[in-house]
């Protein structure tokens, strides 16, 4: 009944045979499994070679640095905050790491699609082990998790200018307001990346004998912010940001405060593109003084590795996703920048 009813009443199962062989042959043979996809952080690092190339002894992104060393010395405050040991008063030796983001470690200080600028401290402890921050230019990152960060790089990159409207970038933007605040939001060329602030954008739970508190990182520049024209900036070599660090040195120290910006009750902490307000409270930590650049700034960024997950005794993670995921792909990065 089923077979008549499916191809017509009054059909043999004799023509039925011969109309359709197929259907009796034996089964073919199950399609192959897909491949299984790699975890995440390899996916987004393969999104930046894609989309700049690969550069041997190169970070996939913030390719183009410049490493100083220096010292850090707390602030009274600092130990009320947290008992890490970097903090508790007796300064300790840092490594400071300028960066440009993008993939490309000959782009130009003025490169007008990849305005964003890091600073990556590297704190060596009492008992010789390391603690590190990793701060960007921008208050706030433009998506919450992995996933959508990925999306967005694929984006940027299969947007172009003969794309239809709307373009892969313009329909993720639309769904994405945080990201749509980003990109809109001004990032004017500094003057130097010693006249640039710098944010963590991620949450960490910082901890003294008895009390935690939440907060993110800010590096504020004690020469102040200083900017430039995209006209002015135009003028100027392509690296002019490191080179003015360095002739400052010349003559004094670079130095940066560091803070911490405290969340309040009903901020998010979980969520990277969540911006607090300017007036939450900040505690100062203490100041950075670079006082000199690395003579041999190529070989000591290959093998300098600075993550948001290398943390110690009194300050921890939060469960912001972002902050997991920055470490592991950081990791992945510099494997690959020093492989044999």
């Amino acid at each position: 009944m089923r077979l008549q009813t499916r191809f017509g009443k009054g059909l043999s199962l004799c023509l039925l045979l011969l109309a359709a062989p197929a259907a009796w042959a034996d089964p073919a043979p199950p399609a192959a499994a897909p491949a299984p996809q790699l975890p995440l952080p390899f996916r987004i690092v393969d999104q930046f070679n894609t989309m700049f190339g690969v550069h041997p002894g190169f970070r996939a992104n913030h390719a183009k640095g410049s490493v100083f060393e220096g010292t850090f010395t707390p602030a009274p405050a600092a130990k009320s905050l947290s008992k890490a040991a970097h903090l508790q008063g007796t300064p300790v030796p840092i490594t400071v790491r300028f960066s440009n983001g993008g993939g490309l470690p000959d782009m130009p200080d003025t490169h007008p699609s990849y305005r964003t600028r890091g600073m990556a401290v590297k704190f060596q402890l009492p008992d010789g082990k390391f603690t590190d921050i990793v701060c960007i230019s921008t208050n706030g990152f433009p998506v919450s998790n992995g996933e959508d960060f990925l999306a967005l790089l694929k984006a940027i990159a299969t947007t172009t200018p003969d794309s239809p409207k709307p373009t892969p970038i313009e329909t993720f933007l639309g769904s994405h307001p945080a990201a749509a605040k980003a990109v809109a939001t001004p990032q004017p060329i500094p003057e130097s990346y010693a006249t640039q602030p710098y944010f963590g954008v991620d949450a960490f739970k910082f901890t003294n004998a008895g009390e935690s508190q939440f907060g993110r990182y800010q590096l504020v520049p004690e020469a102040g912010a200083h900017f430039l024209s995209d006209a002015d900036a135009a003028k100027l070599p392509p690296n002019f940001l490191s080179d003015d660090v360095k002739a400052r040195l010349k003559t004094a120290p670079v130095k940066f405060k560091l803070l911490v910006q405290l969340a309040k009750p009903g901020d998010v902490i979980t969520d990277a593109t969540a911006v607090w307000p300017d007036s939450n409270p900040t505690v100062e930590l203490g100041e950075i003084s670079i006082a000199k650049a690395d003579t041999d700034s190529l070989a000591a960024e290959k093998k300098l590795l600075f993550v948001p997950t290398a943390l110690t005794d009194g300050i921890a993670a939060s469960a912001d996703p972002i902050i997991a995921l920055r470490g592991a792909a950081y990791g992945i990065s510099y494997g690959r920048r020093n492989k044999p």
